[in-house]
């Protein structure tokens, strides 16, 4: 039986991380700031010595750039990289749908699942800090069934006492989840920000009768009814960029996830030379 390609590639990050004790945190960093799924040859290959100063990349084909980087990234950066792509691959094979960044009030979730219910993940990796965790769990309160907190190991304690105690809490450990806290049903959805979250289009769409006018939705449809609706809405929004990811799941790199959701380009388009 072939090993999974994700499996693959941890092996090789293991390797590569032996043979490279030495690398330059800097220069990771810069790399992290820098990196685009856009980049051309030189580009990707001017990120890469900054690291490896020696090498000659040359020979080497664009996706093996684009790879280098990724397996770089992964096992020597802990941000949120890693974390989107095991929640993405969670989900690939259920029945749902889901997306990335999702503006939420003042807020930004990080990772998103809706079908019969919706849920909010968002997370916080070794190398964020929790100054907006109040205020980013008050605004998915207002509009999820269902949050949780993925989040490293070492904001555990700290998380705790900020968020609020229906959101579940998962961390990961070598890619493997560790629930810490499963989460409970929310019961402080806010039917008028469900509204103010959808454009106009999406209002008139889905709420028709009320002519998409938000005082009259209020009035007239409950707010189950508005739940409902609203997960619909969301469902369909996403549905093709989601449904695009899942088939191309195998020929895309984790960190450039959130990318190909966003464009739908094919991974072919970007990676060849």
């Amino acid at each position: 039986m072939k090993a999974p390609i994700f499996e693959i590639r941890f092996i090789y990050m293991t390797l590569h991380a032996i043979q490279s004790s030495s690398v330059n945190y800097d220069s990771i960093k810069k790399i992290a700031r820098e990196y685009s799924t856009l980049d051309y040859f030189s580009s990707l290959a001017n990120l890469l010595k900054n690291i490896y100063p020696t090498e000659v990349f040359t020979e080497y084909s664009k996706k093996s750039l684009h790879q280098k980087i990724n397996d770089v990234l992964l096992h020597h950066y802990k941000g949120e990289y890693e974390l989107k792509y095991i929640l993405s691959k969670l989900f690939f094979n259920k029945n749902l749908v889901a997306a990335f960044e999702m503006r939420v009030n003042k807020s930004r979730a990080d990772f998103l699942t809706v079908n019969g219910v919706s849920k909010s993940f968002e997370i916080k990796s070794e190398l964020d800090n929790l100054d907006k965790l109040q205020k980013q769990s008050s605004d998915y309160g207002m509009v999820f069934d269902y949050n949780y907190l993925v989040v490293d190991p070492k904001h555990i304690n700290k998380a705790l006492d900020i968020i609020p105690e229906s959101f579940g809490v998962w961390s990961f450990s070598n890619g493997k989840k560790q629930i810490r806290r499963n989460a409970t049903l929310n019961a402080s959805i806010d039917p008028e920000m469900q509204l103010k979250l959808l454009t106009k289009k999406e209002l008139s769409t889905w709420f028709s009768e009320e002519r998409g006018e938000i005082k009259q939705i209020l009035k007239s449809k409950s707010p189950l009814e508005i739940n409902y609706l609203f997960k619909k809405t969301l469902k369909e929004r996403y549905r093709i960029r989601w449904e695009f990811l899942v088939r191309h799941q195998e020929s895309i790199l984790p960190i450039d996830i959130q990318f190909f959701f966003n464009t739908n380009i094919n991974p072919e388009f970007i990676y060849r030379n």
